[in-house]
């Protein structure tokens, strides 16, 4: 019976879709947070001393790059409109 498998399926698959939405939610302040810390004079400073070796080499610097944090950003946005369109077709639907 396909419809039984679809309904199986799908009915998975939105309780794993809920778990990771639940994970976004949780995460999202602390992403803010980082967004808040690109912007700011801190990072400007954190990513001179990084350019200049004056930051212990043993420290992880990735996010000291110009396009780390940037990207991050990027895929986030993008992220958002996807589940824009998705929850558009969704509502649309019933």
């Amino acid at each position: 019976m396909k419809h039984t498998e679809t309904y199986e399926n799908y009915k998975e698959l939105l309780v794993k879709v809920n778990e990771i939405l639940d994970k976004l939610e949780n995460d999202r302040e602390d992403f803010d947070k980082l967004v808040e810390y690109y912007y700011s004079d801190q990072f400007q400073k954190d990513y001179d001393d990084s350019n200049e070796g004056k930051i212990d080499s043993s420290i992880n610097q990735g996010i000291l790059t110009e396009d780390a944090i940037y990207d991050l950003m990027g895929d986030d946005y993008y992220l958002a409109l996807r589940f824009l369109n998705l929850a558009n077709k969704m509502i649309q639907h019933h």
